[in-house]
């Protein structure tokens, strides 16, 4: 069976090995191993990582070395793709409207900090 394609973009698992090594189990993960605008861009010109079915970027703050997620970039996206899952509740990196447009869903974790930023904030 031939598994979807997932494009991991960020850095490495730090936590959840056991999770993660599931995850690898069910989807083709890829990685892009913090490209620069250029060469993502480049990258997904040549379709370097395949019809990928979803973007994974597990890290807030890594995975943005490409830039802010704008209609240049999401352009160049296979029409596989259909999810983009991103760590933390800020989007303002992410034009929704390009991504949906294009048929991608975006998802994030916004409500997995709430508690903590509450308590950092008081």
């Amino acid at each position: 069976m031939i598994k979807p394609i997932v494009l991991h973009i960020g850095d490495d698992i730090r936590w959840n090995h056991d999770q993660y090594s599931q995850f690898k189990d069910t989807f083709d993960v890829r990685r892009s191993y913090s490209m620069s605008r250029p060469e993502f861009i480049r990258a997904l010109k040549e379709r370097q990582f395949g019809d990928c079915f979803a973007i994974y970027r597990p890290f807030w703050n890594t995975g943005c070395e490409m830039g802010n997620w704008d209609e240049e970039l999401i352009s160049l996206l296979p029409n596989s793709y259909k999810v983009y899952a991103s760590a933390g509740a800020g989007f303002d990196w992410v034009d929704t409207a390009a991504l949906a447009k294009k048929g991608v869903t975006y998802c994030n974790a916004a409500a997995a900090y709430t508690e903590s930023v509450a308590d950092a904030a008081i």
